[in-house]
């Protein structure tokens, strides 16, 4: 006698996955984080690794057992916290970071029900809420400056402190140079980041072939 196991729909299941393509997107904010390390230093990755570490972390604690691991390595938390990374300046606290990366899971996604139930992006409402908390910190840039382990701005200001930059490293946007002082930015340096900005937004070319490469796979 044949055996036949009955189940639910689906049946028909798409290799392109929720794992699968959060991933994908991870591969490409890879090089955006490879590049914003090449202007921006050790303080790029700290900034990324905080984050990343936070939103996990907080991934884990509001979940319960049986979601756990699964809504660890589903890529989704991990995506949050280099996004929010990549909206922040260079020189920014990292318990600044670490507390917008709570507020992007527990908030952002957490509390709507989990993935794909959220209203807002996690990352950018983790975003919003540093804007308002500390808009002196998210609003004071560092200029590349070729070094690659040096410390930005007030990145390792103890928690509750903002620290002191140092005038000599703090620099305008472009936007804020063209708002206030009406100079414009070269278009090459706004093309290949050789900008003061937040970390993943000062080279416009990769982000664009980023942006092709998703849309040409469809995610």
């Amino acid at each position: 006698k044949g055996r036949f196991t009955v189940s639910t729909a689906p049946f028909l299941h798409s290799e392109n996955s929720t794992p699968w393509m959060m991933y994908q997107v991870i591969g490409t904010l890879v090089p955006v984080l490879l590049v914003s390390y090449y202007f921006f230093g050790l303080s790029a990755i700290l900034i990324s690794a905080t984050a990343v570490i936070s939103c996990g972390f907080t991934e884990w604690l509001f979940n319960s057992k049986p979601q756990k691991l699964k809504s660890l390595f589903d890529g989704s938390a991990i995506i949050t916290g280099i996004l929010l990374a990549l909206t922040l300046p260079p020189g920014f606290p990292l318990w600044m970071v670490f507390l917008g990366g709570m507020v992007a899971i527990g908030m952002g996604k957490v509390i709507w029900g989990g993935l794909g139930q959220n209203v807002f992006n996690p990352a950018l409402l983790g975003r919003a809420f540093l804007q308002a908390a500390f808009p002196t910190a998210i609003t004071t840039w560092s200029p590349p400056d070729g070094r690659y382990f040096g410390l930005r701005g007030t990145n390792l200001a103890p928690p509750f402190f903002q620290g002191n930059n140092v005038d000599a490293v703090t620099t305008a946007t472009p936007l804020s140079k063209m708002k206030f002082d009406l100079v414009p930015t070269d278009v090459l340096d706004l093309l290949f980041g050789n900008t003061s900005g937040s970390l993943g937004e000062t080279c416009g070319i990769l982000l664009i072939i980023a942006g092709v490469y998703l849309i040409a796979r469809k995610i």
